[in-house]
């Protein structure tokens, strides 16, 4: 059943109420506009993703969307939007239509001094990780729905000549769901105070931070997080660097252990070339150990990540800080994301509840660039530990992708994919508390025109007890101003 529609108005009047601010502002940016516009064709033989009742059915895709970028003097603003509407041919239940909107925006109210921040995002997801899932959102499912996030920052920044750098923030967001889950808005000020230039390779910081979050079910009670920290750091020569940072936390929020405590972290940083950097460091809060690890390495044409991190957060605060799309590539430059691509749908995001849990993320990645092919892979776990209750919901999620030019105008892709989703004790799914679930996209694609191409894909998707095999046939097209 489909909550009010009143959780979407809200977001939309969210963006209406910052957009006059930062297009005010920006009025004189460069203004980069991207249309885009796909059209499929698609037959699979489970349009269901059902175990024992497999359709077979063909639907049409059509997907138009957009991309604006611009940046002035005291504004800036990234904005993607694609609207998906799939018509099932032979299917009784309906079409569906998806939305999936990133947001980015800062405008500069006074200069250098008072600047407002907003995000806004939509995205499908799975309602239950363990699930039936094709990696994307195509399916009549009833495993799937949207969220919605925003978020508006305010922020003073003063500085105290050379000596010292005074930011104050506070934040307003929210995050809704169109079926499962809490609708909740949360209220975040933090205030930083930061060693200015006058220290020299020294450096040091204090930092305090109050955040609480509402829930709009009224059986749900609220949670706040509060902490202050002192960070002291120094660059010991052009390679290596040391930070010690001491910290209290008093939170409160549903947990079996404490929820407050003394902690502390120690880290040093290497960087033996400006392409590469490395950071270790171990910790310990109220809730254990905390290791740190950061690491990349960039060549002409490849890029090494890697980074493990063990920390506080919540469903809501993962669909805060994730992204829905990139306008940034892997080696850190400007893009245009094509927001007409297939929507990856994975199965590594947390349930929609709102228990607190303990996160262990490891993740790492390659790229190499060749003249005409591209070659990734990465890998990468989630552990995450609930407060709350005696529930571990883990994702470990492996991936190896290729795409090579074979002509001027034909180019071929191939991914591999792999990933395995476990809960040790079984609270929001009525199924197995593990799945194994394996994909394989293969496809060409021809150039038709200066943005227009032709794309044939095939896809394989394959768990512990649902398969689908997908061909796709379409045509996706760009115009720029």
């Amino acid at each position: 059943m489909l909550k009010p529609a009143r959780h979407r108005h809200l977001v939309s009047l969210c963006l209406c109420a910052t957009a006059p601010l930062i297009w005010g502002a920006a009025w004189g940016a460069d203004w980069r506009l991207s249309r885009q516009l796909s059209v499929n064709g698609v037959y699979t033989d489970n349009l269901s993703l059902s175990e024992e009742d497999q359709g077979s059915d063909f639907y049409v895709e059509l997907t138009p969307g957009f991309v604006v970028s611009g940046k002035g003097g005291r504004a800036e603003l990234d904005l993607a939007y694609s609207l998906q509407y799939l018509n099932y041919l032979s299917s009784d239940s309906g079409d569906r239509a998806n939305h999936r909107l990133q947001g980015n925006g800062r405008v500069e109210l006074l200069r250098e001094r008072l600047f407002v921040d907003a995000k806004t995002t939509a995205r499908q997801e799975l309602i239950d990780p363990l699930g039936p899932t094709s990696g994307d959102a195509t399916n009549r499912s009833d495993n799937l729905q949207t969220s919605y996030t925003y978020e508006i920052s305010p922020s003073y920044y003063e500085r105290f000549g050379r000596r010292a750098e005074l930011t104050a923030r506070f934040s307003n967001n929210g995050v809704f769901y169109s079926d499962e889950g809490s609708d909740s808005i949360g209220y975040d000020g933090s205030i930083e105070l930061r060693s200015g230039p006058a220290f020299g390779t020294t450096n040091w910081a204090l930092l305090i931070s109050s955040e609480q979050i509402d829930y709009q079910d009224d059986e749900v009670p609220s949670d706040t997080y509060s902490d202050a920290s002192f960070l002291l750091g120094n660059q010991l020569s052009r390679r290596w660097r040391l930070d010690a940072t001491l910290l209290y936390e008093d939170n409160d929020y549903t947990s079996r252990d404490g929820t407050s405590g003394a902690g502390w972290e120690l880290s040093t940083t290497w960087t033996p070339t400006p392409r590469t950097s490395l950071r270790v460091g171990v910790g310990h809060r109220y809730f254990g150990m905390t290791p740190v690890l950061d690491f990349s390495h960039r060549s002409k044409r490849s890029m090494w990540r890697a980074s493990y991190a063990r920390d506080v957060s919540s469903a809501r605060g993962d669909r805060l800080d994730s992204e829905v799309f990139a306008f940034e590539d892997v080696f850190g430059d400007p893009t245009v994301p094509e927001v007409t691509a297939p929507f990856e749908v994975t199965d590594d995001t947390a349930a929609p509840t709102t228990g607190t849990y303990i996160s262990n993320t490891f993740e790492t990645s390659y790229t190499l660039q060749t003249r005409r092919s591209t070659l990734g892979a990465s890998l990468g776990y989630v552990l995450r530990e609930y407060e709350a209750t005696a529930e571990d919901q883990s994702t470990m999620r492996a991936r190896l992708f290729w795409s090579r030019q074979l002509s001027g105008l034909t180019r071929s892709n191939l991914t591999l994919g792999w990933s395995r989703s476990e809960l040790d004790q079984t609270s929001v799914t009525d199924g197995s508390d593990e799945r194994d679930e394996y994909t394989l996209d293969a496809g060409l694609s021809r150039r038709v025109g200066t943005n227009t191409r032709v794309a044939l894909q095939y896809r394989l998707s394959s768990s512990d007890d649902i398969t689908e095999n997908r061909v796709t046939l379409g045509l996706v097209t760009s115009w720029s101003d």
